[in-house]
C-alpha cells in the first residue's frame, strides 16, 4: 500500500459556531472550495486530499484541524506553507471570525500576582508603622512616608492606573473600574500631598494613618477583591471547554488502522454495504477474518480517520467515528450521546462515535470520516455562541454621586463664605476632605465585591455559574423540565429485595457476579449488596465454565461445584430450566428482575431497582406543591419511564412523561414549549446531565429560559448556564438570592450616599460654629464607610450561606439580615447627631461627656452617645460570639432527608416471599442481562430470537 506524504498540517481557532444544522458543512464547503482552487493554481498537486476535524474550545468556537496529503512527491517549503495558511484563513474568515487565542487562556503569571500585591501592601504598611514609631517627626519622615505609600500603591495597582490612562488617550469608555480606582488613588495622594504641606510634621498616628496607611488600605482591598474574581474564574474553569479530551477523555488520540490495499477496501466496502450481508453477516464474517492480520497495524491519528477504514477499538475506549462492528461482539455505552443505557453489540451493529467499548477489543468498518461523525454534528448543534456580558449601568447613581459630591464642594465654599470665615486653608481643607470622605475606590469596592463574593460563595456551595448575567435572572420559574437518567437518579442500582435466594446461593452468586460481572449496574448492585450485608470475612474462589450469552442476556458458570444460570426468564428458558409465574407487580413498578437456578432448578429471584438521587424525591414533591409544571423528558423506553413514576409516587402527571425521545426531539419539543402562547419562555428551566442533554440546554437558553446540568462534573455542564451539586434545592433560591444581591448593591449605594451626607453635615455644623473641619472627620468618615460596604458585602456570603445550607445558626441568619447593617447604620447616626450637637453647644469637637445637667443640648448628646455605644456593643457580641461558636454549632449537620428504602441483612435461609401473579407477561417486559463478553463461550443461544431493535427497546427498560 502506497504511503501517503502530509503537505500541510494546521489548526485554527473559528469562533461564531452557533449555527444549528448547516455549520460544520458549510466549513467544509467553504475549505473544498479552497482546495480547488489551490489545484487549479498548481498550489497543491491534484489528487491532493484534504482531512478536517474539528473539536469545540469554548462557547461558541471550534479549533479546525486542517490536513492535506498526497500520493505524489511533492515540494513543499515554507512559503507554500505561509500561502496555505493565508488562503484558508481567508476562506474561512468569510464567513466566520478567525482568532489567535484562547479567549480563556490567562497569562502564565497571573496566578500569584495578587498575593505578590497584597504582600507588598502589607509590607509597606508595617514599615509605615515601625519608622513611625522609630523616627520622631520631621520633613524627612513625612517625605519618606509619602513617597513609601504611593510607590508601592502605584505598583500594586499598576494593572488599573496604566489601563485608565490607556483607555484616557485612546478615547475608549471611561466608565468602568480602572477609572474608579485610579481617580481614588490621584485624590489620596492630592489629600496625603495638601497635608504634607500645610502640616509637614506627623505629628500624630491619626494624620499617619489617614495620610499613608489608609491609601495602601484600599487598595490592598482591590487586590483581595482581584484574587476573589481569580479564584472564581478558575473553579469555573471546569465549566469551560477544553477540547474534546473534557468531554470524552476515553478518546485516544490515535488508532490502530488494518493497512489493506486500496483494492480490497473498496471491495469490502462493497461487501460490507451490501443488503444480503447485513441481513446475514455471517456470510460475510470469513472473508473479513482473512484480511485482518494483527501484525499489519499501523496507528493512525484520530483526526486523519477516513471512511472505508477497518480501526481496532480496544476496551474502555471511545469508538472515533460511527462505524459497523465487523470483528467480535462487545457491550457499548453510548450514553453520553443518546442518554441510552448499556447496549450489547454483534456482528455488522451500527455504533456511533463517543460511545464508550466496555467489552473486549473489536475491530470496526468506519463508515464516516472522524469531522462528519455523530458526535462532532452533536457538538455543532450544541456549542452556542459566548454572549457578551454588558456590564451593569450604574448610572442613575453615578449622576446622584457626582452631583452630591459637587453639592458637598459647593457647601465646603458657600457656607464659610456666608459665615465670613472662609479662607484659602480652609478652603482646601474642606474640599480634600470632601474628596477623601466619598473615595471613589469604596465605590468600585460597593459595586465589586457583593458580586463577586456571590459568584465565590455559590460556587464553594457547588452552585457554578456561568456569567454574572444569571444573577440578574429573576423570572418566577413556572416550568422545570427533566432528563431522567442521571439527572433524577444517579445511574446507579441497588438490590431492593429477594425471594428464595439462600445464603450459601448469595454466596455462589456474589462469586460470580464478582468475578464475571464487568462493569454492569445491576453485577455492582449484586456485588455491593451482598459486601454490605454479608458477615463472611473469606471465599472460595471456585468458578469453572464461566459463560455469556452472546445477547448478554445471563450469564451460567459452575461455582463451588454447584451449576448456577442467572439472567432474564428468556435466558433461563432457553437454557432448560423451568420457571414459575412470574410477579409481574413488582415488574410493572419497574423493578429489574434476575432470576435465579441451581443445577438446572429455579431457585429465586433479585428484585433491582435504580438509585434515585438523594433528595431529589423531595424537592420535586414541594414544586408540585409550590404549582410549579415538572415535566419528564426522557430518551428511556415508555415502560420504564412510567414504572420509574409509579415507584416514586406517581410524582409526575402521565401527561407530562415523554419518552423514547431522541436528542432532536427534546429539542423540538422544548423549542414549541417555549414558543406556546401565554408561557413566558424565561420562566423555564432544564435540568440535564448528559452530553445528548447539550442541545436542549442551548435552545432553553437562547430563548431566555435557564439550562442546568445537576452535578458540575457532568458533560452537560459545558454547555448548560448553572451546574448545580446534585440537589434541586437552588431552584428554591436563585430568584431570593438574586433579589438579595441586587439589594445589597443598592444598600452599598445607600452607604456611600451616606457617608457623603454625613461629611456635607459636618461642613456645615462646623462652619455655623466657626470651626475648621478637623482631619478626623474624612478619615472617620471615609473608613465607617469603607467598613460598613465591607460587611454588608459580606452578608451577601452568609445569605448564600443560610439559604444551601441544611442548618445555620440563628447568629448567621441575624448577620445576614438587614438588621445587622441598621445595627451599625443606627450606632453611626446617634454618634455623629451627638458629635454634632456637642460641637455646636460647645464650639470645639471634642467627645462629649455623658452628663445629664448641663442642659437640653447635653442631655441629648449624651443619650445619643450612649445609643450608639449600645447599638456598637450589640453588633460587637454578635459578631463575636458568631465567629467563635458558629463553626461549632454547625460541626454536625444531620440530614433531615427521608432514607432510601434499604434492603434487609442477609439471613440463613430464605428471604421472605410475595404471591405470584396469576398472568404470565414476564417476556414482554423483562430486560436483557448484561455481562462481559470477553469470556470463552461454551455453548450458544440461537442469535434470531430476539431482534437487535427490540433489544434496545428491551435495554432501555434497564433506565
Amino acid at each position: 500500500m502506497m504511503s501517503k506524504q502530509i503537505i500541510f498540517q494546521d489548526s485554527f481557532l473559528v469562533s461564531g459556531i452557533m449555527c444549528h444544522t448547516g455549520c460544520g458543512n458549510t466549513i467544509q464547503n467553504l475549505l473544498n472550495n479552497c482546495l480547488d482552487e489551490c489545484k487549479d493554481e498548481n498550489v497543491l498537486p491534484k489528487n491532493a486530499q484534504l482531512i478536517i476535524d474539528a473539536e469545540p474550545q469554548a462557547f461558541g468556537i471550534h479549533r479546525l484541524f486542517i490536513t492535506i496529503e498526497t500520493n505524489d512527491e511533492f515540494n513543499h517549503d515554507d512559503t507554500n506553507q505561509s500561502q496555505l495558511i493565508a488562503r484558508f484563513r481567508e476562506s474561512l474568515s468569510s464567513v466566520f471570525d478567525l482568532i489567535d487565542n484562547h479567549p480563556d487562556t490567562a497569562p502564565k503569571d497571573s496566578l500569584n500576582v495578587n498575593w505578590i500585591n497584597i504582600l507588598a501592601n502589607l509590607l509597606a504598611m508595617g514599615a509605615i508603622i515601625g519608622l513611625t514609631i522609630l523616627f520622631p517627626p520631621s520633613l524627612l519622615l513625612t517625605i519618606g512616608l509619602t513617597s513609601l505609600s504611593f510607590l508601592t500603591t502605584a505598583f500594586t495597582a499598576r494593572e488599573y492606573l496604566t489601563g485608565f490612562f490607556q483607555n484616557l488617550f485612546n478615547n475608549n469608555s471611561l466608565a468602568n473600574m480602572t477609572t474608579t480606582v485610579s481617580l481614588g488613588w490621584m485624590l489620596s495622594l492630592a489629600h496625603t500631598l495638601f497635608h504634607a504641606v500645610t502640616m509637614p510634621l506627623a505629628s500624630n498616628f491619626s494624620m499617619v494613618f489617614m495620610s499613608f496607611i489608609m491609601p495602601i488600605m484600599l487598595i490592598t482591598v482591590i487586590n483581595g477583591m482581584d484574587e476573589i474574581k481569580r479564584q472564581v474564574l478558575n473553579k469555573s474553569k471546569k465549566m469551560h471547554l477544553q477540547g474534546m479530551k473534557t468531554l470524552f477523555p476515553q478518546m485516544s488520540d490515535e488508532y490502530p488502522c488494518y493497512q489493506i490495499s486500496e483494492a480490497l477496501q473498496n471491495l469490502l466496502s462493497q461487501e460490507i454495504t451490501a443488503d444480503k450481508y447485513l441481513k446475514n453477516p455471517s456470510k460475510i464474517l470469513p472473508s473479513i477474518q482473512m484480511q485482518l492480520d494483527s501484525e499489519n497495524l499501523q496507528m493512525k491519528k484520530k483526526r486523519s480517520l477516513k471512511a472505508g477504514m477497518i480501526i481496532k477499538v480496544n476496551r474502555g475506549e471511545c469508538f472515533p467515528v460511527d462505524c459497523i462492528l465487523i470483528q467480535g461482539n462487545t457491550i457499548v455505552d453510548p450514553s453520553l450521546l443518546t442518554g441510552e443505557p448499556q447496549q450489547s453489540k454483534r456482528c455488522m451493529s451500527s455504533i456511533p462515535a463517543g460511545a464508550i467499548n466496555l467489552g473486549q477489543s473489536v475491530s470496526v468498518y468506519a463508515t464516516r470520516d472522524s469531522y462528519n461523525s455523530t458526535v462532532n454534528k452533536l457538538l455543532f448543534r450544541s456549542n452556542r455562541a459566548r454572549e457578551s456580558i454588558a456590564a451593569e449601568s450604574n448610572r442613575r447613581f453615578t449622576y446622584f454621586y457626582t452631583t452630591l459630591i459637587a453639592l458637598g464642594i459647593i457647601a465646603a465654599i458657600v457656607t464659610p463664605f456666608a459665615l465670613g470665615i472662609l479662607t484659602i486653608p480652609l478652603l482646601l481643607q474642606n474640599v480634600t476632605g470632601i474628596l477623601f470622605a466619598v473615595c471613589p475606590c469604596t465605590m468600585a469596592i460597593a459595586h465589586q465585591l457583593p458580586n463577586l463574593l456571590n459568584s465565590y460563595q455559590r460556587n464553594h456551595k457547588g452552585i457554578l455559574i456561568r456569567d454574572e448575567n444569571l444573577c440578574a435572572h429573576s423570572n418566577d420559574i413556572h416550568t422545570i423540565v427533566f432528563d431522567k437518567t442521571g439527572t433524577l437518579t444517579t445511574g446507579n442500582s441497588e438490590v431492593e429485595s429477594s425471594e428464595g435466594i439462600s445464603s450459601s446461593l448469595w454466596e455462589r452468586v456474589y462469586l460470580l457476579e464478582k468475578h464475571y460481572g464487568a462493569e454492569h449496574p445491576l453485577a455492582k448492585a449484586i456485588t455491593h449488596y451482598y459486601e454490605t450485608k454479608s458477615t463472611h470475612q473469606s471465599l472460595i474462589k471456585d468458578i469453572k465454565e464461566a459463560y455469556t450469552d452472546l445477547r448478554h442476556q445471563g450469564l451460567s458458570a459452575v461455582v463451588q461445584g454447584k451449576q448456577i444460570h442467572m439472567g432474564n426468564a428468556n435466558y433461563l428458558r432457553c437454557s432448560g430450566i423451568e420457571l414459575p409465574k412470574l410477579d409481574l407487580q413488582k415488574i410493572e413498578q419497574g423493578f429489574s428482575p434476575v432470576y435465579v437456578a441451581e443445577d438446572k432448578v429455579y431457585q429465586g429471584v433479585i428484585y433491582i431497582k435504580h438509585e434515585v438521587r438523594q433528595n431529589i424525591l423531595g424537592a420535586l414533591n414541594r414544586l408540585k406543591k409550590e404549582g410549579k409544571k415538572i415535566i419528564m423528558l426522557t430518551g428511556d423506553s415508555q415502560l420504564s419511564a412510567i414504572s420509574f413514576n409509579q415507584q416514586n409516587g406517581d410524582i409526575f402527571d402521565l401527561d407530562n412523561i415523554y419518552a423514547e425521545q431522541t436528542p432532536q426531539d427534546k429539542e423540538n419539543f422544548l423549542s414549541n414549549l417555549m414558543r406556546s402562547e401565554h408561557v413566558n419562555p424565561k420562566g423555564i428551566w432544564f435540568v440535564g446531565d448528559g452530553l445528548n442533554d447539550a442541545p436542549c440546554a442551548r435552545m432553553v437558553t437562547e430563548k431566555g429560559g435557564i439550562s442546568c446540568a445537576i452535578m458540575s462534573d457532568n458533560k452537560a455542564a459545558f454547555f448548560t448556564d448553572i451546574s448545580l451539586n446534585g440537589s434541586l434545592d437552588y431552584l428554591f433560591e436563585h430568584n431570593k438570592l438574586n433579589n438579595f444581591l441586587k439589594k445589597n448593591v443598592l444598600q452599598n449605594q445607600g452607604l456611600l450616599t451616606y457617608g457623603g451626607v454625613a461629611f456635607l453635615a459636618f461642613i456645615i455644623t462646623f462652619s455655623i460654629a466657626g470651626i475648621a473641619v478637623s482631619p478626623i472627620i474624612p478619615l472617620f468618615i471615609m473608613a465607617s464607610t469603607t467598613l460598613f460596604v465591607l460587611f454588608n458585602s459580606y452578608r451577601v456570603q452568609l445569605s448564600i450561606d443560610t439559604a444551601l445550607e441544611k442548618k445555620t445558626s440563628w447568629l448567621k441568619q441575624l448577620l445576614a439580615s438587614d438588621l445587622s447593617i441598621s445595627l451599625l447604620v443606627g450606632a453611626s447616626t446617634l454618634l455623629i447627631f451627638g458629635l454634632l450637637i456637642s460641637t455646636v453647644a460647645t464650639g470645639g469637637l471634642a467627645l462629649p461627656a455623658i452628663v445629664f445637667t448641663a442642659g437640653a443640648a447635653a442631655a441629648i448628646s449624651s443619650v445619643c452617645i450612649l445609643g450608639a455605644g449600645t447599638l456598637f456593643g450589640v453588633f460587637t457580641f454578635l459578631t463575636t460570639t458568631y465567629l467563635i461558636a458558629d463553626k461549632w454549632v454547625n460541626a454536625y449537620i444531620e440530614d433531615d432527608s427521608a432514607a432510601l428504602v434499604s434492603p434487609a441483612p442477609l439471613k440463613s435461609g430464605h428471604l421472605s416471599s410475595s404471591s405470584l401473579s396469576e398472568e404470565e407477561r414476564h417476556d414482554l417486559t423483562s430486560n436483557s442481562r448484561l455481562t462481559s463478553p470477553s469470556r470463552k463461550s461454551t455453548e450458544t443461544v440461537e442469535d434470531n430470537k430476539i431482534p437487535e431493535e427490540a433489544q434496545a427497546v428491551i435495554l432501555a427498560g434497564y433506565y
